[in-house]
């Protein structure tokens, strides 16, 4: 009797800690601490590691039982290796591991789920230029979103060469990262009902990086099996980079890491130290599209070769820019994306912006088509509201600029805005549209009252922070305690509360039906209105409102595009030169606001190089 007594407080604590039975054993969670009625369910495999012959292969099924049947799954995923820790979420959680073997997955869901319960599933992928970002990022917590009712499920990817390395020379051809995504949603569908989500009942979301790798798995044909949904935030809607241009920047990265480029064995056998080294060493990688010169660091300008999806025929079979997406779809972008670039690269440089500096700024990045582009974004369109800001704030003045030079500031941060995010997701829409797939449209604007990326940049005055790039990740996840933050005391109003979970519903409601719309707020479909660019959309700004969306800008880009023979589904920027020859490449696209100051360039993060003169980059 008195062993029975002692045993019970131990099997009534073993008894609060929630479990789920799949093919592979017993799952052991955990339950969130936050007041919040959610569990967890942490560092789950989905495939084997990617270690020794498996390096630079595709994903192997994890198919074997958890050691004894069962699986400790409370602490975190160790992070796949990082290929820039400049500036990353990432970075804010001290306590992350980076390892090889991180095909892991998380699930977060209400407390009282079971396996009858058929919740809505949301999948998020992370940002991070491709060569950063972790589903242990304390922002992307889902205990949150978890406990308003729906299943939020975390998959983690490999980065830079180990998810993306192309060399078909040495039998190695890229896209690994993708396939790492693609297994993981195989993983989902076989396995969430489990855990009281509905495999019919899948959004696929993801921002900037994730958000492209979104678009990239939503275009493919067995989307439909795989997800009833997708919404970017920040990203997709632009073409890939091209087969030739990835097998040079492996060719060039092999003989950094001092391998033949037909030698498999020997690219596998480096250390994890040498593969980064390497990375930050390849003079390839800082050289490309607008590349305006490696020593100037005072002119923005597009960034570099680095690893990136392709279409290699057979993963990814088409270009999405041609597909389109094969499930509805929402596409967003935030109203001033580009200032955690322009803002970054201001204060890091210690350049005032001059009309030399913008007009060298037009000419790195689009070539024959900087008058164009200068004509339409001229500094004197901003000049009122330049003045005005400076009006409002001492700061702006302190940190050196005046009407003319915060007027030219404004300009360059609307071009990077509009060519790179907003006109791209413009694009994503209407190209579902026309091919008969449902789709809508956002544009996130809010300030928030604690922006995050106030600790990355805490010169820069906050004031001018709008909607960037990012802000709207702790309003989809309902982070707003800003618990992520370390050292942080900073308060989130109640509009600020009520907006999040208006955001979290819209983006539940597109998992549930594939239609965002709630009892509370309707979300206009996309229309295709010919020269019409004012667009039906959804606002998100103090609040939720549908309104019009102005896309007049995407009839400029869409010239652009053309003069530098792109197609306007593809980023913008001038052509890359690789060994002579000549290739579109795809428009940055952020990872994750922490990208922006990985500092190795990346079409995906294109801006953030020019921070450091081009030359080594997130």
């Amino acid at each position: 009797m008195k062993l029975l007594a002692a045993l019970l407080p131990a099997l009534a604590a073993a008894a609060s800690y929630p479990s789920v039975s799949i093919d592979a054993g017993t799952v052991q969670g955990g339950r969130c601490v936050g007041g919040q009625k959610a569990i967890f369910y942490k560092s789950i495999p989905f495939a084997e590691p990617p270690v020794k012959e498996l390096r630079f292969e595709p994903p192997k099924p994890y198919k074997r039982e958890y050691p004894q049947g069962k699986l400790n799954a409370t602490t975190s995923a160790p992070t796949c290796i990082q290929f820039s820790d400049d500036f990353t979420p990432t970075k804010l959680n001290s306590s992350a591991l980076s390892s090889e073997d991180c095909l892991y997955l998380d699930i977060w869901a209400p407390s009282y789920a079971t396996k009858n319960s058929k919740l809505p599933v949301k999948v998020w992928i992370y940002g991070g230029s491709e060569t950063e970002g972790s589903i242990s990022d304390p922002m992307y917590d889902g205990c949150n979103t978890a406990k308003e009712g729906s299943i939020l499920v975390s998959i983690n990817y490999r980065l830079g060469p180990l998810g993306l390395l192309t060399l078909g020379s040495a039998g190695i051809h890229g896209n690994q990262g993708i396939q790492d995504l693609i297994l993981g949603l195989e993983w989902v569908q076989e396995n969430i009902a489990a855990f009281g989500g509905d495999p019919k009942k899948v959004l696929l979301f993801g921002q900037s990086a994730g958000a492209e790798n979104v678009y990239i798995i939503g275009s493919l044909p067995q989307a439909p099996s795989l997800i009833n949904g997708l919404i970017a935030e920040s990203g997709g809607g632009r073409g890939l980079v091209s087969n030739s241009t990835q097998q040079k920047v492996g060719a060039s990265y092999a003989k950094t890491l001092k391998c033949s480029v037909n030698d498999k064995v020997c690219l596998q056998s480096k250390t994890i130290s040498d593969l980064v080294i390497a990375y930050s060493a390849d003079k390839f990688l800082t050289q490309g599209i607008g590349y305006f010169g490696e020593n100037d660091l005072s002119v923005l300008s597009e960034g570099t070769h680095s690893f990136y999806p392709y279409v290699d025929g057979k993963i990814i079979d088409k270009d999405p820019r041609d597909r389109g997406v094969q499930v509805p779809a929402v596409f967003g972008s935030n109203s001033d994306e580009a200032i955690v670039f322009t803002g970054k690269w201001a204060t890091d440089s210690q350049q005032i912006p001059t009309q030399s500096l913008y007009k060298q700024f037009l000419r790195a990045n689009f070539g024959n088509a900087a008058s164009l582009v200068g004509k339409q974004y001229s500094p004197s369109l901003f000049a009122s509201a330049a003045k005005a800001l400076i009006q409002s704030s001492d700061q702006i003045s302190q940190l050196g600029f005046n009407t003319t030079s915060l007027a030219i500031f404004m300009a360059m941060t609307e071009v990077i805005s509009d060519s790179t995010y907003k006109c791209p997701a413009y694009y994503g829409a209407a190209q579902a549209t026309r091919k008969g797939i449902p789709a809508w449209t956002y544009e996130f604007s809010h300030n928030p009252t604690c922006p995050w990326l106030s600790t990355i940049v805490s010169t820069f005055d906050s004031t001018l922070w709008g909607g960037s790039h990012t802000s709207e990740i702790p309003f989809v996840f309902g982070n707003l305690d800003n618990s992520y933050l370390p050292n942080q005391t900073c308060n989130s109003t109640s509009a600020e509360w009520k907006l999040g979970g208006q955001i979290m519903d819209l983006w539940t409601a597109m998992a549930e039906k594939a239609e965002p719309s709630t009892d509370e707020v309707h979300w206009p479909k996309f229309q295709n209105q010919g020269k019409n660019y004012s667009i039906p959309g959804l606002l998100f700004k103090n609040s939720t409102v549908p309104g019009a969306i102005d896309y007049s800008a995407c009839e400029l880009w869409t010239r652009v595009n053309a003069m530098l023979k792109v197609d306007n589904a593809t980023a913008t920027g001038a052509p890359s030169q690789v060994s002579g020859t000549s290739t579109s490449s795809p428009s940055p696209i952020y990872s994750n606001a922490a990208s922006m100051l990985s500092f190795k360039s990346n079409i995906y993060f294109v801006w953030s190089a020019l921070l450091m003169g081009l030359a080594a980059y997130f």
